[in-house]
């Protein structure tokens, strides 16, 4: 898909990840693109399966369509879901609504495995303007309510990001999750603290809205909430470059922000990441099994629908 500004590539054989967000006047692709190749499902088995899912297996960057878990693995009314959910790895199918000069808008839609939800993404971008907008449906085909997980996985990295750019958000909350235990973090367990500072390793105050090196190695998974609005910008001021991605705050009321400068060693990066995720999510950083015995899921009845929309933008 493409106008004058953007040109934005769609995996549709594999999970309808987008592979590419190109700004066509700099000829810069923003997304993160992972060391491994991007793979469908069908094209590479693993040599052996791991027990939290094959998420990572074909995780080549980019933005996947989280649903209809999130996080760990979980078992959810019988159903074992591996990290991240099944819609990733699924092939969806394609359906061109309008290719005229003026817009392009082609939707993608899948029905999951496991779980009884089929989700539809209509994309849409207009001439003239670099921005793609998202108008999303999710339906409950089973006759029973059912508990989900679901958000939007954007990932970028180089050479867009860079040491320096800086993250805007509304007033919110931010706080380290228990998922984030193991990692090579620069902040202390705990929170929530007012946007953006958090309490460093060391007990001092630092700033998470700011991009580190990747020579600092270090990777962090912050969990913000308590927005009014969803929205946020990501500026690169060398590059006089800003993303933004808007989305309804009562769909998606978590921002889950993965800020990996260099610090996984071992699978699936041996230290060769740089990259940050900012990713609007329904829920926080737990099994969804937990979200639904902890009463803070969301459920689809039976038959039941939802719509919602989302906005990405780059402007110079």
């Amino acid at each position: 898909m493409e106008n004058e500004l953007l040109r934005v590539g769609v995996l549709a054989s594999k999970g309808a990840d987008i592979v590419e967000m190109r700004y066509k006047p700099r000829d810069l692709d923003v997304l993160w693109h992972a060391a491994q190749p991007v793979l469908s499902p069908a094209e590479y088995v693993p040599t052996a399966p791991l027990a939290a899912g094959s998420f990572l297996d074909y995780y080549a960057g980019g933005w996947q369509e989280i649903l209809p878990s999130a996080g760990p693995g979980t078992t959810v009314l019988g159903a074992p879901l591996g990290m991240h959910g099944e819609v990733s790895l699924l092939p969806w199918d394609v359906r061109v609504i309008c290719d005229t000069a003026e817009r392009v808008e082609v939707e993608f839609s899948v029905e999951t495995m496991r779980t009884p939800f089929r989700i539809r993404r209509r994309m849409i971008l207009e001439s003239g303007a670099a921005r793609l907008r998202l108008e999303e449906d999710l339906h409950n085909l089973g006759e029973e309510s059912v508990p989900f997980a679901w958000g939007h996985h954007p990932v970028f990295g180089p050479p867009f990001l860079a040491e320096g750019c800086t993250i805007e958000l509304p007033p919110c909350q931010v706080e380290v999750p228990a998922y984030s235990e193991g990692l090579k973090r620069r902040f202390a367990m705990g929170g929530p603290s007012p946007f953006p500072e958090l309490a460093g390793i060391d007990g001092q105050p630092q700033r998470m809205d700011i991009v580190q090196s990747k020579e600092s190695r270090s990777e962090d998974v912050l969990l913000l909430s308590g927005f009014a609005e969803g929205w946020w910008k990501l500026r690169n001021a060398a590059r006089d470059l800003t993303l933004g991605l808007a989305w309804d705050a009562r769909a998606f009321p978590y921002l889950w922000c993965w800020q990996m400068y260099g610090g996984h060693w071992g699978y699936p990066d041996f230290g060769r990441s740089f990259a940050l995720g900012l990713e609007p999510f329904n829920c926080p950083i737990l099994p969804l099994a937990e979200c639904a015995e902890r009463k803070i899921a969301r459920f689809l009845a039976a038959g039941e629908g939802l719509t919602t929309a989302l906005e990405f933008t780059i402007s110079d």
